[in-house]
């Protein structure tokens, strides 16, 4: 659920160009085909909750790794670190850790719920019953996720790509009502070489933490 109320909203440039559907779902896949072909990513992020009259009630910086060369069946390797919210995915296990409660969640990285925490999952809700609409801009381009469900989490989701390095920028989860979630990417690097034991979670590191395998 955490993963999920992620990512950015942007200032927006003076629209200079509509786009179909079609041009939408072929923008975010080649994003997402890029963003894969990067391997080793780590993005440094600002992390904002706003509640239904938009404001903010909570903001802080954190980290995101995602390595595709270690995925296992699809499933992307990704460590979501921010103060009291840490996630790590090995493609076969998901942990999240809770400081507020100091309570560490284990889930199979096939259960449903790590699978709406991939880093990649948001970039690609058009296949999952969203419709996109694309406003093309001078530097960037602005796809708007549309969802038909009315009792889906997310009724509207914005995601701004880099027109020269298809790069996400930023995107803006919006909660049917209740407040939406934002996170603006300060910092992208790619080709970082990534250890195992970065995508998992180091247990000892959290004294008397209490571990819930949901297995």
């Amino acid at each position: 659920m955490f993963m999920r109320r992620f990512f950015i909203l942007f200032l927006l440039l003076p629209i200079a160009l509509y786009a179909s559907n079609d041009g939408a779902e072929k923008l975010l896949d080649r994003a997402v085909t890029k963003l894969k072909a990067d391997s080793g990513v780590q993005m440094e992020f600002e992390y904002s909750v706003y509640d239904a009259d938009a404001s903010l009630l909570f903001q802080e910086k954190g980290t995101l790794l995602i390595d595709s060369d270690r995925a296992v069946k699809g499933k992307e390797c990704f460590a979501l670190l921010l103060n009291e919210l840490k996630i790590w995915c090995n493609g076969t296990v998901q942990w999240n850790y809770t400081g507020q409660t100091n309570e560490i969640y284990i889930t199979d990285a096939d259960s449903e719920e790590a699978q709406n925490l991939s880093p990649l999952y948001i970039m690609q809700l058009y296949k999952k019953g969203y419709r996109g609409l694309l406003k093309k801009e001078t530097a960037v381009t602005v796809v708007t996720l549309v969802s038909s469900d009315k009792n889906s989490e997310f009724d509207k989701v914005k995601v701004t790509i880099d027109n020269a390095s298809l790069r996400p920028l930023k995107m803006l989860l919006s909660m049917n009502g209740n407040g939406s979630t934002e996170i603006v990417i300060k910092n992208y690097k790619a080709g970082c070489d990534f250890s195992v034991g970065q995508f998992v979670c180091p247990v000892n590191n959290y004294p008397n933490v209490e571990v819930i395998d949901m297995r």
